[in-house]
């Protein structure tokens, strides 16, 4: 797996969990003794949580370009696209189940 397809799969999950950090981010970080990083977590993704959607789908179909735009079939980079990709849809429904909007 190319450098740039790691990095575009981890800027993805990396902005999938900001963007669900209101919600998620406590759930997560709380039993390991990080609350104060859990609420400031919190605070900056309630605020931005409209552009940090936004972002988290520009880093998905950028990763799917690289991988099928560029016709790069190795099995590994399409199971971490994959995986990915499941990681950003339960991180968007918990949100949005979690907001009130399903």
């Amino acid at each position: 797996m190319k450098l740039r397809e790691k990095l575009s799969s981890f800027a993805t999950v990396l902005s999938a969990f900001l963007m669900s950090g209101c919600c998620l981010g406590p759930l997560i970080l709380i039993p390991i003794g990080l609350s104060g990083f859990a609420g400031t977590l919190a605070i900056f993704a309630t605020k931005y949580q409209p552009v940090l959607m936004l972002v988290t789908l520009l880093f998905l179909g950028f990763s799917f370009y690289l991988v099928y735009g560029r016709k790069c079939k190795k099995k590994s980079t399409v199971i971490t696209l994959w995986i990915s990709t499941v990681l950003v849809l339960i991180m968007f429904s918990y949100t949005l189940l979690a907001k009130g909007y399903v």
